[in-house]
């Protein structure tokens, strides 16, 4: 039946918008990064929206999915910040890689790299876990740990950020690698701690008139409005404020 091909096509439209948000970001043109991750979470939205509408869910699917996530929500991002790494002034090193193989075939290789650049896979590697990890859980209207889309929303709208008039004096703090690398590190943090957040997706079976994602909501829209698609960042970090009150206030 052709529907159940539907929701696996919307999967793999997500895992193509992750290639082409690699190429754009080795070519530093972020604003297009951040519209094609911002489709493709929106195609890993609703892809197991349909799945469910069509009945047609399966691990198949599920693990496609995963696959689609691990580009658009780990690869794109690590390479992003990698990205902001070079630019923030580090310094590109010339390693020179002799192999003798044998005496008709020597190797002489040149790589140029940042090395304290590749800090940036640790996101790459970290949502990696996350994901795994995701596949073994059944989640309600809760996760545990940062979902992968909203860790890549952030740092994918972090460049446009730092760019931003509001921010733009600023940007010497924030494009360093003390900075780069403390975020880099929470984030992998917040994905794979057992921290409990609410979820975003609506019911089809009820309304959840949850306080907390109202106001996630609410306040989401002016900050989009004031800082455009940089705004992205300041909501997660949002969101991740309002669960902290929220766990906070369950405990009293």
């Amino acid at each position: 039946m052709i529907k159940v091909f539907i929701p696996n096509i919307i999967t793999l439209l997500n895992l193509i918008c992750g290639c082409f948000s690699i190429a754009f970001a080795f070519q530093f043109q972020f604003d297009a990064v951040l519209i094609l991750v911002l489709f493709g979470v929106f195609l890993d939205y609703i892809d197991g929206l349909v799945a469910r509408l069509l009945n047609a869910e399966s691990d198949f699917g599920k693990h496609l999915d995963s696959i689609s996530d691990i580009v658009t929500s780990g690869v794109v991002p690590g390479i992003v910040v990698y990205q902001l790494f070079k630019l923030s002034g580090n310094r590109v090193t010339d390693f020179d890689l002799n192999l003798y193989l044998s005496p008709i075939l020597e190797l002489d290789l040149v790589f140029s790299i940042s090395p304290i650049a590749f800090v940036a896979f640790l996101i790459t590697l970290g949502s990696a876990v996350r994901l795994a990890k995701f596949n073994t859980i059944n989640y309600t209207d809760e996760f545990e740990g940062l979902p992968t889309p909203a860790n890549a929303l952030f740092f994918v709208s972090l460049p446009i950020l730092m760019d931003h008039v509001y921010l733009i004096e600023s940007k010497e703090y924030l494009l360093n690698n003390y900075t780069l690398i403390i975020l880099t590190i929470s984030s992998v943090v917040l994905m794979n701690v057992p921290f409990r957040l609410f979820s975003l997706r609506i019911s089809l079976r009820k309304y959840d008139y949850n306080i907390f994602k109202i106001l996630t909501i609410v306040f989401s829209v002016p900050i989009i409005f004031l800082f455009g698609l940089g705004g992205f960042s300041l909501v997660i970090i949002l969101y991740l404020f309002l669960n902290v009150i929220r766990n906070l206030w369950s405990l009293i």
